[in-house]
């Protein structure tokens, strides 16, 4: 069968998203179990998730730090030994926490699940909390935190989210020296004891799974005590002092810029909308802030805008680094393409191009069974189904001009963006 070069293969418009089976069941004692039995490599991927995360804390700091120290030791072995034994098998184990979800993670092939499973245990079940591994976690946590206050960048990030939401608020308070040195064992034990349930808690398994490695995970998890868990989310109450603040920095020769504003939840009316939105204005390479202030203008090597999305909350932001001497023509220029969308219709072939680089995004979220995997993360942990998926590829097809620059003209506004610059101009 010979290979016809003098044609391109035709182009198909992807019109729907297919995601592969995801099954799930819950527990008897609360946890849910979510099961993507899918791909052709003896792999597993398991996951472990506790839905709360900085809301459960009493003292700010002990989710993090319970998280991150859970593979830290544990009744049958320390630190190193369990490393050994991880590395001795090719496998990998995880922990770690977001502001709404702490979890472990281990990833391995099929013929040592066996091996990795009780480990597994030990970490979610049985950890140690040894006083020598917290202070060996505080001290490198204070000079991690002394080489980000040294990157603009990260100021930058810090100063914002602060400003969003507060400095006291989960969603916004950031840590310090004195967060760090104020652990104690006792606050980590108290906290891992409200805070890791099996009414809060998700089991994730992926990859390619046998019967074997079904009952085990199963029989793992049901044997755990029935273990509820409240979440009581406050919404942020503190409104910003001022939207615009300049924090000096080392660098002389270029500046942090955080442009952004407060938003909604995944579940919002305008989210699908908000998501096409803001992928024009800088959500890809081919953006309009890229098109404008790094390819005409030449002024910084990359800027960007996201929607940053947690549980219960979600924000807007543009982010940049540039020379000082471009410094006030790129705020501008951030504002001038936020204008346009305003004032402007997109066009056809621009709104297209968003459209079809939107969906191969979305194929490339279901190519394999950890990238399905994720899929179910987001799922679990917002309280969404696949059709959510299904639902947003539809809108992006669907969604006109003249709803993108409503819905600009909805929340680009300048008087309520909060505006950070890092730097020394």
């Amino acid at each position: 069968m010979s290979v016809d070069r003098k044609h391109g293969p035709k182009i198909k418009k992807i019109t729907e998203l297919r995601i592969p089976p995801i099954s799930k069941e819950t527990l008897s004692n609360g946890i849910e179990l979510i099961e993507v039995n899918m791909g052709t490599q003896n792999l597993v991927q398991l996951e472990v998730l506790f839905r709360g995360g900085r809301i459960n804390e009493e003292q700010k700091g002990v989710s993090r730090a319970v998280a991150r120290l859970l593979k830290e030791g544990t009744q049958s072995y320390t630190g190193s030994q369990l490393a050994e034994e991880v590395d001795f098998y090719g496998a990998n184990i995880s922990s770690g926490a977001s502001l709404d979800y702490s979890y472990v993670k281990i990833f391995t092939l099929n013929k040592y699940f066996h091996k990795m499973l009780p480990i597994l245990e030990e970490v979610v079940y049985k950890p140690s909390f040894a006083d020598e591994e917290l202070q060996k976690y505080a001290k490198n946590s204070i000079q991690k935190l002394k080489i980000e206050l040294a990157k603009s960048e990260l100021v930058a990030y810090k100063a914002i989210t602060e400003k969003l939401y507060g400095a006291d608020h989960v969603y916004g308070y950031n840590s310090t020296d004195e967060i760090f040195n104020n652990l104690t064992r006792e606050k980590l034990l108290e906290y891992y004891k409200v805070a890791y349930g099996t009414d809060n808690c998700t089991v994730i398994m992926s990859g390619k799974i046998s019967d074997e490695i079904r009952r085990s995970v199963k029989a793992l998890f049901e044997k755990q005590p029935k273990k509820e868990v409240k979440l009581d989310f406050n919404p942020p109450s503190v409104l910003p002092v001022s939207r615009s603040e300049r924090i000096k920095a080392e660098d002389n020769h270029q500046s942090a810029v955080k442009i952004g504003c407060r938003l909604f939840k995944r579940d919002h009316e305008d989210f699908q909308d908000m998501f096409v939105l803001n992928t024009v204005l800088g959500g890809y390479f081919g953006s309009r802030l890229m098109s404008s202030l790094r390819e005409e203008k030449g002024y910084t090597y990359n800027i960007y805008s996201s929607i940053d999305m947690m549980i219960y909350d979600g924000y807007f932001n543009v982010s940049t680094e540039v020379g000082n001497e471009y410094l006030e023509a790129t705020l501008e220029g951030i504002y001038n393409e936020m204008e346009r969308l305003k004032n402007e219709k997109i066009g056809k072939e621009e709104l297209d191009m968003v459209k079809n680089y939107l969906s191969g995004n979305f194929l490339n979220m279901v190519d394999g069974p950890f990238k399905v995997a994720g899929i179910a993360k987001v799922g679990a942990l917002n309280n969404l189904d696949t059709s959510f998926y299904q639902k947003l590829m539809s809108r992006i097809h669907a969604v006109t001009a003249d709803d993108l620059q409503a819905l600009a003209q909805k929340y680009f506004l300048r008087e309520n963006m909060i505006e950070i610059i890092v730097g020394n101009p």
